[in-house]
């Protein structure tokens, strides 16, 4: 059921966001590849003058993701077995903490992570003379603790579609723990292998941890070249290979995942098996919730800690003590700023009569409307709204299509495995000859389209794909022409995916960080921005403050996109 109106507008979008950027990226770095690089040795780690620096940059990026791996995975691919496949105690309880931890942001990672146990964090907080979290291994570990969620999500939900008839015919000639090893974990190596290229995309294209903690990889160091003034072209050049390969990784995985689809059997109306773990089920689900718990409490603890400390002098040697009233106050003053009240009174003296009556309340609600929370909630969900649009439009392009089908996938890889400072400068690149865009919010709604539609379109795929072609072709019977079957019915039929795409779409603009940071106009300042620039005065009280109350926003949204994406499971009424 082919809709020329949509392939136009996908096609459309899809130049404007993803293959302009790209195309100005390539451009302009060819036409100034012969400018001369600047003097950075006193920024990087001292290396081998005979080693090219490229292949020191491929080393430091390929070893900070397998070291991810290798501890994400295991932890992840152990949990989500236990709580999607088993009886564990507490095990939807968990699940649930979990889904919501993973669409946190990476901001809120290193600061409670380093504030706990990197730079001076540790010191203050468990006591020791050097911090743990430092350097490579640092940032493995940090990126690894934010990827557990994402591991244990993609690899429980994949182990749910092993077909429970397979299982079920294993049990009558091996035992229950034999099946669960030799059918359902080798039948689940689909969601693992997703959720082990999903760990590496969201390291290797991320420079949060990498820059606060000096190590140099391929983000990092574009994000450098950009910051010490060579420009965006060379910036973005460096991590050309890398953007190559790791795009093609992930259209061979996706190819592959999906080409295996058509080899299982249909158990669409029975449930996956849940293997009953006897009086293993408490210690089992104790254990997991001893190592979920300390996952999100740890930090969460070390936040609260050092946001009610108060007091001290470092003239006089005296510590800072922690107090309940320290931690209100410091939350009263966060929430303000974030709200983009802390100053409304040097706007509104007491004395001048707009700071009374209905005056006063317009004045306040102008500023909370360009303070950094409203800034990133409003056009977040600008952005949410067009990377939802886009994702259908392309789904539904590509059912139709397999010329469709080729070009998503490139769209989608390349959106993918753009390092999010690559991201940012290709953007810069493209539209900064623009100035009334250029200069405005609209470059910030592209970054979260760029960003975003791809797990836009991955959330709704499926649920185009399962539509029944019957009811199309009825339609079309019926004498309605393609937009009537796209709004009475196609839309209708799969409104579950488009909420949730939206929401999942929101969480992630909400949080983004390292392209929203390079394109953000002057006099905007969105959270993750605001707390980027916290981030380089140190992890202390007055960015505890923050990032708790960006917690609170982000955990909201989180678990309105759980719910959101929990309802594709169970089937409508």
């Amino acid at each position: 059921m082919k809709t020329r109106g949509i392939g136009i507008l996908v096609a459309l979008s899809l130049v404007v966001v993803v293959f302009w950027p790209a195309a100005a990226t390539v451009l302009n770095a060819s036409r100034e590849s012969d400018a001369p690089p600047p003097d950075v040795s006193v920024l990087i780690r001292p290396t081998d003058d005979s080693v090219p620096r490229p292949l020191v940059l491929a080393a430091t990026s390929l070893e900070l993701v397998l070291l991810t791996e290798s501890i994400a995975v295991p932890i992840g691919v152990c949990l989500g077995l236990v709580l999607f496949r088993t009886d564990a105690w507490g095990r939807r309880a968990l699940v649930w903490l979990m889904a919501i931890s993973a669409f946190m942001p990476m901001p809120l990672h290193a600061s409670a992570w380093l504030g706990a146990f990197g730079n001076a964090g540790r010191m203050q907080a468990i006591g020791g003379a050097s911090p743990i979290l430092v350097g490579l291994h640092g940032a493995a570990i940090v990126h690894a603790l934010a990827a557990i969620p994402w591991v244990m999500l993609l690899a429980g939900i994949g182990s749910l579609g092993v077909e429970r008839e397979v299982e079920e015919s294993a049990l009558l000639d091996l035992s229950a723990w034999q099946v669960f090893f030799r059918v359902t974990l080798r039948r689940s190596l689909g969601g693992i292998a997703a959720a082990t290229l999903a760990v590496a995309v969201l390291t290797a294209g991320d420079m949060t941890v990498t820059d606060l903690l000096q190590v140099r990889t391929y983000a990092e160091e574009a994000y450098l070249q950009y910051q010490l003034g060579r420009g965006p072209c060379a910036a973005a050049a460096v991590t050309l290979p890398p953007l190559a390969l790791l795009g093609l990784a992930i259209v061979l995985g996706s190819s592959s995942l999906f080409g295996g689809d058509s080899r299982r059997f249909t158990s669409v109306a029975r449930r996956a098996r849940v293997w009953n773990l006897g009086g293993w089920r408490i210690p089992v689900g104790v254990l997991a919730s001893l190592i979920i718990v300390s996952l999100v409490a740890l930090p969460l603890a070390t936040l609260i800690w050092r946001a009610g400390r108060v007091g001290g002098s470092a003239a006089l040697g005296r510590l800072p003590t922690w107090s309940l009233d320290g931690l209100t106050g410091t939350l009263k003053t966060a929430l303000a700023e974030v709200a983009g009240l802390a100053d409304s009174q040097t706007y509104l003296p007491p004395d001048d009569p707009a700071s009374r009556g209905f005056s006063r309340w317009l004045e306040r609600g102008r500023e909370f409307m360009e303070g950094p929370l409203a800034t990133s909630v409003l056009w977040s969900g600008v952005g949410a709204t067009f990377a939802t649009i886009l994702g259908w439009g392309l789904a539904w392009n590509c059912i139709h299509s397999r010329a469709w089908r080729i070009l998503g996938a490139i769209a989608v890889a390349l959106a993918l495995a753009s390092p999010g400072p690559v991201a940012g400068m290709a953007l810069v690149l493209a539209y900064r000859d623009f100035p009334t865009l250029y200069d405005s919010q609209g470059m910030i709604v592209l970054a979260a389209v760029l960003r975003t539609f791809p797990f836009a379109y991955l959330v709704i795929w499926p649920d185009l794909r399962a539509l029944p072609q019957e009811y199309l072709e009825v339609a079309e019977v019926d004498g309605l022409r393609p937009w009537g079957i796209v709004r009475r019915v196609a839309l209708p039929l799969t409104r579950r995916s488009v909420v949730a795409s939206w929401w999942v779409a929101f969480v992630l603009a909400l949080g983004e960080l390292p392209a929203t940071n390079l394109i953000t106009p002057p006099g905007t300042t969105p959270l993750t921005v605001m707390i980027w620039g916290l981030l380089h005065t140190g992890v202390e009280s007055h960015l505890s403050g923050v990032v708790i109350v960006l917690l609170v926003t982000m955990s909201s949204a989180s678990l309105c996109a759980a719910l959101a994406l929990s309802r594709l499971s169970t089937p409508e009424s």
